[in-house]
């Protein structure tokens, strides 16, 4: 790898869980499911072919936490937590079921027009997507080294991939991030390169 590319491997948490009709978002306590522990034990390993990778970051939630745990126990890393990749504040909608949520109108416009559309007492995808940016921008600065892994949310990860395509936000929901999936992106002087997307464990 050239000393002028960093590596960043984008890796939702595994399966968790919380009853799959809730929006979890920010919940406090939930943790993985037994099959997500198992995702995130195969893509550990996955990871640990990849090598040249020097940190692991995570998401301060449980479910990301944990999967993040599994993955720098396997690299022989410490997992460090970073505000920056938490999931999206989704407000008075966290927790709410979907069933509840597809009536309303404000969800409807947030899944067709996220970049003009704020979850009530939320924030905005163009928020979401600048703090993430922002993290790994200050890793790349950090030079070869930055090569690492971060933990996060589906849509958080999203919102890196978005950026890397030119994509408008708008078009957010067109990217499948799948449980314990993996995407990576190459960080060079010409600007990022996406060399997986989604790749699941």
């Amino acid at each position: 790898m050239s000393q002028d590319v960093s590596t960043i491997h984008l890796v939702r948490h595994g399966e968790h869980d919380l009853s799959p009709g809730l929006l979890a978002g920010r919940t406090p306590g939930v943790p993985l499911s037994g099959r997500g522990i198992e995702q995130a034990r195969r893509t550990a390993e996955r990871l640990a072919q990849a090598g040249g990778i020097a940190a692991v970051y995570s998401s301060p939630l449980e479910r990301t936490s944990r999967t993040a745990g599994i993955i720098a126990d396997r690299l022989g890393l410490p997992a460090e937590i970073s505000v920056a990749l938490i999931e999206i504040d989704f407000g008075d909608w966290t927790g709410r079921p979907f069933a509840e949520l597809n009536t309303r109108e404000d969800w409807r416009r947030w899944n067709h027009f996220r970049s003009g559309t704020r979850p009530p007492g939320g924030e905005t995808m163009a928020e979401v997507q600048a703090r993430v940016l922002g993290f790994i921008e200050k890793l790349v600065a950090r030079g070869p080294r930055s090569s690492a892994v971060l933990v996060s949310h589906c849509d958080v990860i999203r919102a890196v991939l978005a950026h890397c395509l030119g994509m408008p936000l708008d078009l957010l929901l067109r990217l499948e991030v799948a449980t314990a999936s993996v995407s990576t992106v190459e960080i060079g002087p010409w600007g990022p390169r996406i060399l997986r997307i989604n790749e699941e464990p």
